[in-house]
């Protein structure tokens, strides 16, 4: 299997920075100088040694016992140092500059310099984790703890396997973390960011890690309340990168534990229907496993699935209602049924339309991963009816000409279909809590950063 970089696991939130820094206040504005709230460390001055010396060494390494003692001393007293400064700029440049050490001093070094640098930044970051430095530096430096591997993928694609000890930390921290308010909660989302790629790479991991690893993905899923102030957003996002590291493991767990934990957030009607997508879609990982798992509540999974059916369809048929109130326009003028087009209307963007296939698609996703484990006839003949409906409209959203009014009809069919469906075991359609404009920029970011990632 080709492991992709590390970057889009890390940035998968992370490049979300816009939803982040507005959730935690990360990118708060510097404190004055001699407020003495937060810390930085002194950058010294290396004379001639500089940072493409660094990374030529690093490329490079010459045996030189000077030389090497010269890379660490960049890396203690300069690099590091410079990711530990809190005015605007700084805090503005921490992503490039967790990029450019990941590429340069170690994805991109020789073995002898990637293992320096490795447990250089493993003993450092730690400390600025827990010291009294500006929040977005203590995230910057568990992300940087998240990506630090005991062996790197090579150009065979071979999975990297997580350095061990910074494995150990970020599941303590988060186990520790979720039961606590005095653990900041973008440290915890941080740590699960590295958790979730952890995951990716579970086997390469010591079997003691690898247990922690799933048991505290697990636990944060579990989790009835977090007893952090934070948003019901940032709440849902913390259990949606465990699920995601969760579906990299791909299994259901003891008692369908994992199943249960999964099927408790997609059902849940005051969590944001898009969230609730992205962890129904999750359950495709769980694909082999579902044909032969034993155990599996059918009725309250299929019930559970009904629920995000009618849900999604009841929100994009009100979509729908609503673009064809502003698209046609009562009266005369001719127009079959009455209807006239309105020149002033302004209409859909681009995006609704791909809202409406991610809601979809997820949807189908998850139902098609859940059939083998339904073998009750009734049960499962109900989540075919909700996939023959859900179909022609994503062939609709597809087609090469598509017609927004058409659209629209078939999304308005589809919802009757499904609301019909749902009713046969006593499930409707509650109304779906907003999206946030937050959220749907993380999406837009998710999917540039994906289009954007660097081949490892």
């Amino acid at each position: 299997m080709h492991h992709r970089c590390s970057w889009f696991r890390v940035g998968r939130a992370v490049q979300q920075l816009g939803f982040l820094s507005l959730a935690f206040g990360l990118a708060a504005a510097p404190v004055a100088s001699g407020q003495g709230r937060y810390t930085s460390d002194e950058v010294k001055d290396m004379g001639r040694y500089r940072a493409t010396s660094a990374k030529a060494y690093a490329r490079a390494p010459s045996g030189n016992a000077d030389d090497r003692n010269q890379f660490g001393r960049f890396l203690l007293d300069v690099y590091f140092p410079s990711m530990t400064q809190y005015d605007a700029s700084s805090l503005a440049n921490l992503g490039r500059m967790r990029y450019d050490f990941m590429r340069n001093f170690v994805r991109g070094a020789a073995p002898a310099a990637q293992k320096d640098a490795t447990q250089l930044a493993h003993k450092k970051m730690k400390e600025i984790v827990k010291g009294p430095y500006h929040p977005s530096v203590r995230y910057n430096a568990m992300l940087i703890l998240g990506d630090l591997d005991a062996t790197y993928s090579g150009q065979g694609g071979e999975p990297p396997a997580p350095l061990p000890d910074a494995n150990k930390y970020l599941t303590s921290y988060v186990s520790n973390g979720i039961n606590t308010e005095r653990a900041p909660a973008f440290l915890i989302v941080g740590a699960l960011i590295g958790l979730e790629r952890h995951a990716a790479s579970l086997a390469q991991l010591p079997a003691a890690n690898r247990s922690a690893t799933a048991g505290a993905l697990l636990a944060v899923l579990e989790k009835d309340g977090f007893p952090h102030e934070i948003s019901p957003s940032v709440s849902q996002w913390i259990k949606v990168i465990a699920a995601r590291g969760l579906a990299s493991v791909g299994v259901l767990g003891d008692g369908n534990r994992v199943h249960n934990s999964m099927l408790k957030f997609i059902g849940d009607e005051t969590a944001r229907l898009n969230n609730r997508v992205r962890v129904a879609e999750l359950l495709e990982a769980y694909g082999e496993a579902y044909k032969s798992a034993a155990g599996i509540d059918e009725r309250q999974t299929v019930q559970t699935f009904l629920q995000l059916a009618s849900d999604i369809a009841a929100d994009e048929k009100e979509r729908a209602l609503d673009y064809e109130e502003g698209a046609l326009g009562r009266g005369g003028g001719g127009a079959p049924g009455g209807f006239r087009y309105n020149q002033n209307t302004e209409l859909p963007d681009e995006y609704q339309v791909r809202r409406l296939l991610h809601r979809l698609n997820g949807l189908n996703k998850g139902i098609t991963a859940v059939r083998p484990a339904i073998g009750d006839e009734r049960l499962g003949a109900l989540l075919d009816q909700v996939l023959t409906a859900t179909n022609p409209v994503i062939g609709t959203a597809t087609a090469r000409n598509m017609v927004l009014l058409n659209l629209t009809r078939d999304v308005k069919q589809m919802a009757d279909v499904v609301a019909q469906t749902s009713a046969s075991l006593g499930v409707e359609a509650v109304e779906a809590p907003p999206e946030s404009d937050e959220e749907e920029e993380a999406e837009m970011l998710e999917e540039e950063a994906a289009a954007a990632e660097p081949e490892a």
